[in-house]
């Protein structure tokens, strides 16, 4: 039986909504839940507010975390009026403080319009005064590193007065989610005093394939995928080659994974297969990653199989054959061999020990590139 388009986006919805229980989610969800625990209701003495940094690379899974919670505290309705524990907001690009509270409002109480003559000191009130009648025990900002890119200080300044004025004035935790660029700051004055008011960072790092705890970790990931894959064969996701070329697709981060498998999956199910292999996950590669590359120059002087000379139909079938996804491997981790993988992967360690050297300020050391060409000793 033929799967209905309907059938395919429910088996991949099912894979991509299951909540992996993988140790950095729960560590960060400890942390959130831990400052949630700070909030205070109306009318009882509160607790300083506190912000908290979730940090990672884009696919690190900080989204996912702060989404999940939004979805499992929804809106309340009682007879005092709505009760909203957990706020969801997602900062705009480049914004500033008043960008930033129009879509607090929003996220809020949508329709609620900033209006044009408010002053900073109205704006924190309105904010305050929404927090307190729906009960908004923590204020979860997606994309937080929009607040602080492309400023100069002066700006990065203004925006942190505004988050620590807001922290002042509500007894409201906030939670603050972005790349790692987020966590390292000029040292101000202004920007001090703010730190002062953040717990401990989070840094989502994808686990180490070179350590054998952390390949031990990465492989415990990707068979919770393969157990929600549903489909009648093992793809043998934890097999080495495999795992490896996952790896290196993906730099073991955790959303980029999902989205590799999700889109293999959906292609799975349309076309009958029993389970993901390499060529399915490369096509899902090509598709995301490589944009769907040209696999071959076009060839003015290629021939059509009804212009192929005598006797050498077989040669020109064998070229059709080679001229898929597959046949463009060298830029795609699922297929290449060789020399070819081991720069793949090359790049890969590189560009991880980069993003390390952007955010030294929590770093105490940095690890060695991982190497996929040895088992863990």
């Amino acid at each position: 039986m033929t799967p209905t388009d309907a059938d395919i986006s429910e088996r991949v919805k099912t894979f991509e909504h299951a909540v992996v229980p993988h140790e950095l989610f729960k560590k960060g969800r400890r942390a959130i839940e831990t400052l949630r625990r700070r909030w205070r209701p109306k009318g009882v003495k509160p607790l300083k507010a506190r912000a908290l940094l979730i940090l990672g690379e884009p696919g690190a899974g900080k989204s996912f975390i702060l989404e999940t919670l939004a979805e499992e505290n929804p809106k309340r309705a009682t007879e005092d009026g709505d009760v909203r524990p957990v706020i969801f907001v997602e900062a705009p690009k480049r914004t500033t403080p008043r960008q930033l509270a129009a879509a607090i409002f929003d996220a809020l109480e949508p329709g609620y319009r900033l209006r044009d003559g408010w002053n900073t000191a109205r704006i924190l009130s309105e904010i305050k005064m929404l927090c307190e009648e729906m009960g908004v025990e923590v204020l979860m900002i997606d994309e937080a590193h929009h607040i602080v890119d492309h400023k100069n200080t002066d700006d990065l300044e203004d925006a942190a007065e505004f988050l620590k004025q807001l922290l002042n004035m509500c007894s409201t935790q906030i939670v603050l989610a972005g790349l790692p660029h987020l966590g390292v700051l000029p040292e101000t004055k202004k920007l001090r005093q703010l730190r002062r008011r953040f717990r401990p960072p989070v840094h989502l790092d994808p686990y180490n394939w070179s350590d054998r705890t952390g390949r031990r970790k990465y492989l415990g990931m990707l068979a919770f995928f393969e157990r929600h894959l549903g489909l009648p064969e093992p793809s043998n996701l934890i097999g080495f080659d495999f795992a490896a070329r996952i790896y290196c697709a993906t730099g073991g981060h955790v959303g980029i994974i999902s989205a590799h498998l999700s889109l293999a999956l959906e292609t799975a199910v349309a076309d009958g297969k029993s389970r993901i292999d390499l060529p399915l996950m490369a096509g899902a590669y090509a598709d995301l990653v490589l944009k769907r590359k040209p696999a071959v120059l076009l060839d003015f002087d290629a021939g059509f199989p009804d212009e192929v000379p005598a006797g050498r139909t077989g040669e020109a079938e064998g070229r059709a054959r080679n001229a898929g996804p597959e046949a463009a491997s060298d830029d795609n981790p699922y297929l290449a061999q060789g020399e070819a993988f081991r720069a793949l992967w090359r790049k890969m360690a590189g560009d991880r020990l980069a993003d390390q050297s952007r955010v030294t300020a929590h770093r105490t050391k940095e690890a060695a590139p991982p190497s996929a060409f040895g088992r863990p000793a």
